[in-house]
C-alpha cells in the first residue's frame, strides 16, 4: 500500500478556514465602516437647523437661523423698550435703554452658532455637533454709549438739582446787617449711576434709587462774619436836591440794589448788572438826564449820581480796586468835582472794577434826605 505523500494537498486543507476568518473579519470592518460613515452623514447631514444644545441668551436648538433671528429680534426689541425705573423721593423717571445709548447686537454670535456641526471635515462636524448636544452657550455682544448715557441722564434728572446758596447779608430796617446762613445743594451724581445701571440684568426693570452728590456754596457764614469785621478802605458822599422828587427816587432804587452787595476776590462788579435796566416796570421815574450836549429829560435821571459817587470810593480804595471800565459824561456835573464822575446808560454804557483785594469786599450805600454815601469794607491790598 502506497502512502501519499503529497504536502501541498495537505496544506490546503488544513488552510480553508483561516481564510475564511479573514474574509470575514473584513467583510464586518467594511459592514462597520460603511454603516459608521453612513451614520456620520446621517448625523451631520445639513437639514437648515442650529445644532441641538446652543443657547444665546435663549436656547436655539433645532431652530432655522431665520426662526433663531426672529426670536432674538424680538428679545433685542425687549430689552431695549424695558424702561430703567429713576426714582428720587416721591419724583419718579421712566428712560429706555435705547434712549440711554444701550445697544445689543447677536448677529456674530448667532452665524459661530450657526456653523457649529458645518465646519471641516465630516469627523470635524460630528464631533463638534456632538459636544454642543451636551450644552454650548454663546453671548451677545453689547455696550453702553456712556457719552449718551451721561447725557441723556443729565437731560432727564437735571431737575432734581438743587443749586447751593450762598450766605448773603439782610439789611434790617435800622439798616443793620443780618446774616443768612448759606444752604448746600445737590447734584446727581452721574458717575455713580452709570456704574448702577450697568450692574443691572438686562432681563430685569430695573428701579433704581438716584444717587447725589453735596454741593457747597462758594460763600459762609464765616466768611460774612470775617467781612462784617474787616476794615473800612474808603467811602464818598455827594450830595442832591431832594425837591427833585423823581429823580431822589431814582437815586435811592439804584443805591438799595447795591446795598450789602459781596464782591469775591477777582471778581468783577458790572452797575448794569447789578442795578439792573432803568424801567417804569422797576419804578423809575423821569428827570433830567444829559443826552449828547443837551441836558433833557429822560427815565431814570439821577442814576449817574449812584454810579459817580460810587467810582470815587472805589478810587479812593485804589490799589484795592481796579476800574475795568468808565465814562464820563459829555457835559460837567455838579455832584462831583470836574473829570470824577461816571456816566451809565443800560445796557451800552456800564460803570465796572474788580475786586483786586486780599478777601471778600462789602459795599454799603446810606440813603439820607439829601445826601448819597457809599462804603467800602475789606482788607487792604498789600503794597508790592
Amino acid at each position: 500500500m502506497e502512502e501519499d505523500t503529497s504536502p501541498v494537498k495537505i496544506s490546503s486543507t488544513l488552510n480553508l478556514p483561516k481564510r475564511h476568518k479573514v474574509l470575514l473579519t473584513i467583510s464586518i470592518l467594511i459592514t462597520l465602516i460603511g454603516v459608521l460613515t453612513l451614520s456620520l452623514v446621517l448625523y451631520t447631514w445639513d437639514i437648515g437647523q442650529i445644532a441641538k444644545g446652543v443657547v444665546l441668551e435663549i436656547p436655539l436648538g433645532q431652530l432655522s437661523i431665520e426662526e433663531a433671528q426672529w426670536k432674538l429680534e424680538q428679545l433685542k426689541n425687549g430689552i431695549y423698550n424695558r424702561p430703567v425705573h429713576f426714582i428720587s423721593d416721591e419724583k419718579s423717571f421712566l428712560i429706555n435703554r435705547e434712549e440711554l445709548g444701550f445697544t445689543y447686537t447677536y448677529h456674530e454670535s448667532l452665524q459661530k452658532a450657526y456653523l457649529i456641526g458645518r465646519e471641516g471635515s465630516i469627523f470635524n462636524k460630528a464631533i463638534s455637533k456632538f459636544k454642543a448636544s451636551w450644552g454650548i452657550t454663546f453671548k451677545p455682544t453689547y455696550q453702553w454709549n456712556e457719552l449718551v448715557l451721561a447725557e441723556d441722564l443729565t437731560k432727564h434728572l437735571s431737575t432734581l438739582n438743587i443749586s447751593p446758596e450762598d450766605a448773603h447779608f439782610f439789611i434790617n430796617q435800622d439798616n443793620s446787617l443780618q446774616i443768612v446762613p448759606e444752604k448746600l445743594g445737590k447734584q446727581v451724581d452721574i458717575d455713580a449711576l452709570i456704574m448702577s445701571i450697568k450692574n443691572q440684568s438686562l432681563n430685569d426693570a430695573p428701579i433704581i434709587s438716584v444717587p447725589f452728590k453735596v454741593v457747597k456754596p462758594i460763600i459762609t457764614k464765616t466768611d460774612l462774619e470775617n467781612v462784617k469785621m474787616s476794615p473800612l478802605l474808603s467811602d464818598y458822599t455827594t450830595s442832591f436836591d431832594p425837591n427833585l422828587k423823581g429823580r431822589t427816587l431814582n437815586i435811592e432804587l439804584a443805591a438799595k440794589a447795591i446795598d450789602g452787595m459781596l464782591l469775591k476776590p477777582g471778581e468783577v462788579f458790572s452797575f448794569n448788572h447789578t442795578v439792573g435796566p432803568r424801567t417804569v416796570e422797576a419804578g423809575y421815574q423821569e428827570a433830567i438826564i444829559i443826552e449828547g450836549n443837551t441836558f433833557v429829560p429822560g427815565l431814570g435821571g439821577g442814576v449817574c449820581q449812584v454810579s459817580s459817587t460810587l467810582y470815587n470810593a472805589v478810587r479812593l480804595a485804589s490799589p484795592s480796586l481796579g476800574v475795568v471800565e468808565r465814562s464820563r459824561h459829555s457835559l460837567p456835573v455838579t455832584y462831583v468835582p470836574p473829570g470824577q464822575d461816571a456816566t451809565v446808560a443800560y445796557p451800552d454804557l456800564d460803570f465796572a472794577f474788580r475786586n483786586d483785594s486780599e478777601g471778600y469786599l462789602l459795599i454799603r450805600s446810606r440813603f439820607n434826605s439829601n445826601t448819597l454815601n457809599f462804603s467800602i469794607y475789606g482788607k487792604a491790598k498789600k503794597q508790592s
